[in-house]
């Protein structure tokens, strides 16, 4: 799984590319986002779409592993992708 890392009190963006596997057209349709720690959910909220980019801004409050969970809808396909937010 992939790691994020954040230092207590930043409030930055986290951007991913979302590919197609064959190099197919596609359009991203909707995105949402949740972040939890400890099986607490902290915040979520729709992610912002920029043709094939998803933009979340995460500002985390607690020191400690979040688990990022994103959700985002591509024709009549829901595909998640999991990140571990690392809190120093």
């Amino acid at each position: 799984m992939n790691r994020i890392k954040f230092i207590l009190g930043e409030d930055k963006h986290i951007r991913l590319l979302i590919r197609s596997p064959n190099n197919e057209p596609f359009t991203i349709l909707q995105a949402t986002y949740k972040l939890s720690i400890y099986g607490e959910i902290e915040k979520q909220d729709a992610a912002e779409i920029d043709k094939h980019h998803l933009d979340i801004k995460l500002s985390p409050q607690r020191k400690g592993y979040y688990e990022l969970e994103i959700t985002f809808k591509i024709a009549d396909s829901i595909r998640k992708a999991k990140y571990v937010v690392e809190v120093v």
